[in-house]
């Protein structure tokens, strides 16, 4: 695989088995493994960009906020910005009684 390659549900497979390890050294371990199979070629710059965005320097912040996030969302799903998915959607740190138990978390009111 390049760099070019790496599927998203490599990635992700490889921070669940760092969540559940326990210890520093199995977390190494995990990132060693993957870095060893999906970088071949030992560029291991952009891994190091996904894995930790806020050191990298090169590149700037997207500037999306999640009430940014939020109307863009709602825009690529073709929502109603009056329906009730893009109310909450907007309002995801609002609390009331037709809300779920997510509110104030923006990726989980999104998942809903």
């Amino acid at each position: 695989m390049s760099d070019e390659t790496v599927k998203f549900s490599v990635l992700c497979s490889m921070f669940q088995a760092m969540v559940r390890a326990k210890s520093p050294v199995m977390k190494r371990k995990h990132f060693r493994t993957f870095l060893d199979h999906v970088y071949r070629t030992r560029e291991y710059f952009s891994a190091i960009r996904l894995v930790l965005p806020a050191l990298d320097r090169e590149r700037g912040t997207y500037g999306l906020k999640e009430s940014t996030l939020a109307t863009c969302l709602i825009d690529a799903l073709g929502m109603s910005r009056e329906s009730p998915d893009a109310d909450r959607l907007i309002n995801w740190r609002k609390g009331g009684a037709r809300v779920g138990a997510n509110v104030g978390n923006f990726a989980l009111v999104a998942f809903e």
